[in-house]
């Protein structure tokens, strides 16, 4: 008798009767021996009734692959060697691992499950022996049986949907299709218009000579598309090492400010300066934006000088305190930086509190509740009406200011606007701050 035909492990009969909860007690450790032993010896009298020995060895299945070897149970119980066992589930191991990444753990062993019950059942209904239960199980039963690119088909069907595969049936519609052609190039033998049939041997010898044909021309097509790829991997390599090194240069280079040895074009230092004079001139055109007066350009001046003069005073401040403290120049230039920066913010909120209130600020919060007046019937009442201009002309004035500040600071950006710089840094200035970093090291040796 073959394994196919032989019977399932049977499930050991349930109590007759199940005590009360309160009488429930647990088995003994002697007991459970006892009822594995028996379930064991009544397998084993179940499978030598309907075999003509019994078997060799009872493998049991791994209890982390129960579930999922369970209809090949049978089957596996007769793999007598350890080594082709654990071969078994490695292998059972790498189609979950597939069946995973395309389905979900879950759903990976219901599928998988159902491939063995169907294959053990294509297996019986052949009416052949299994000789090599490890072998069947590793090359028959478990792999995917499949010659078209989609992962979730399985022998022509979708595992998800239990639907054709399309890819399947595309690939045998380009078969059909080479069979018609090759029979249309048959069609016009002499041998065709007597008989009004084609000799099949000379239709099975074209039909393989269009096949190497075509294995030949996309054995072509593989290798060009290789060598593209490689060809398009050498120049991005390339193009990496050419900016690894252009990168590996600019941070070699000292700061173009002061000279220094920096990993980046300007020190950490020259950086926050020039941090620190960027708010002082935002706080200058906020302070220009400001001013009033219009027949006073004078003064418009002086208070923009003012204010850039308190922001480098804050600056100046902190930095010094810094130095006090004991922190290094670095760290007192990102001092100074901070404080400007606070102190150009709250100029920014000052002016942006005194634009709201000006001329032009006016203007569009008084359109805006005039606009919002006339929509008085989208309104339960009247006082919703005017609170709702209200509001409408409170966010008008708002984004009047900051329209205004907007365009003061761009405005200065655009009028202290410094002329772009080239690619290649100047020979004349770079080899100026390598003499004054040389004199900065210098002086620092003699102290």
């Amino acid at each position: 008798m073959s394994l196919a035909n032989a019977p399932a492990t049977p499930e050991p009969s349930a109590p007759a009767k199940s005590p009360l909860r309160g009488e429930q007690q647990m088995p003994s450790p002697s007991e459970v021996s006892t009822s594995s032993k028996n379930a064991a010896r009544q397998t084993l009298v179940a499978w030598t009734g309907q075999s003509p020995a019994e078997p060799q060895s009872w493998a049991p299945v791994p209890k982390e692959y129960t579930t999922v070897l369970a209809p090949v149970e049978a089957v596996f119980a007769h793999v007598a060697r350890r080594g082709a066992r654990q071969a078994v589930v490695a292998a059972a191991r790498r189609e979950l691992q597939l069946l995973r990444g395309v389905f979900g753990p879950e759903e990976a062993e219901r599928l998988l499950s159902d491939r063995l019950s169907r294959r053990l059942t294509e297996q019986r209904q052949s009416q052949a022996s299994i000789e090599d239960p490890a072998g069947w199980l590793i090359g028959r039963a478990l792999p995917r049986r499949s010659t078209c690119y989609d992962s979730r088909c399985d022998e022509g069907r979708r595992m998800d949907t239990e639907g054709t595969c399309p890819a399947c049936e595309l690939l045998i519609a380009d078969r059909r299709a080479l069979r018609h052609s090759v029979a249309a190039g048959l069609s016009g033998s002499l041998y065709l218009e007597r008989s009004g049939q084609a000799p099949r041997q000379e239709f099975e010898s074209l039909m393989r000579q269009e096949f190497a044909r075509q294995a030949a021309l996309q054995a072509v097509r593989r290798a060009r598309a290789i060598e593209e790829r490689a060809a398009r991997d050498a120049t991005i390599a390339a193009q990496r090492a050419q900016a690894k090194a252009l990168e590996a240069e600019r941070l070699a280079a000292p700061c173009l400010s002061c000279g220094g040895q920096t990993e980046a074009e300007v020190c950490g230092i020259c950086s926050s300066r020039k941090a620190v004079e960027l708010a002082a001139a935002e706080s200058a055109d906020l302070a220009r934006a400001t001013w009033t007066t219009a027949a006073s350009p004078a003064g418009r001046e002086g208070t923009a000088d003012l204010a850039a003069a308190e922001v480098r005073a804050e600056a100046e401040q902190a930095a010094s305190r810094g130095r006090v403290e004991g922190a290094t120049e670095e760290t007192a230039a990102c001092m100074a930086k901070i404080a400007a920066e606070l102190t150009a913010r709250e100029r920014r909120r000052a002016a942006l509190a005194a634009l709201a209130r000006g001329r032009r600020a006016d203007a569009e919060a008084t359109a805006a509740f005039e606009a919002e007046l006339r929509r008085t019937h989208l309104h339960p009442s009247a006082d919703d009406a005017h609170r709702a201009a209200r509001a409408a002309a409170e966010a008008a004035r708002l984004r009047a200011a900051e329209h205004l500040v907007a365009a003061a600071l761009a405005e200065g950006r655009e009028r202290r606007r410094e002329a772009p710089r080239r690619d290649e840094t100047d020979p004349y200035q770079l080899g100026a701050a390598r003499v004054r970093a040389e004199m900065r090291r210098t002086s620092s040796r003699a102290a």
